[in-house]
């Protein structure tokens, strides 16, 4: 007899939405709208300069409390 794998409906779950992303991530390859990896760099540290300073105050903010 054949033994059965028990069925993880949150595996299952999981593994089509990476298959569902990888799609879509081809998809915009194809189409040119994928940015390059110097965009998403130059995104991120605009972000990280504008948020920053609140960041630090929440923090200061935190560790008195």
């Amino acid at each position: 007899m054949a033994k059965f794998e028990k069925f993880d409906s949150q595996k299952q779950i999981r593994g089509l939405a990476e298959a569902a992303a990888q799609i879509r991530i081809e998809e915009l390859i194809r189409a040119g709208k994928m940015p390059s990896f110097d965009q998403v760099v130059a995104a991120i540290e605009s972000t990280r300069q504008e948020y920053r300073p609140r960041i630090l105050v929440a923090r200061q903010r935190k560790s008195h409390a």
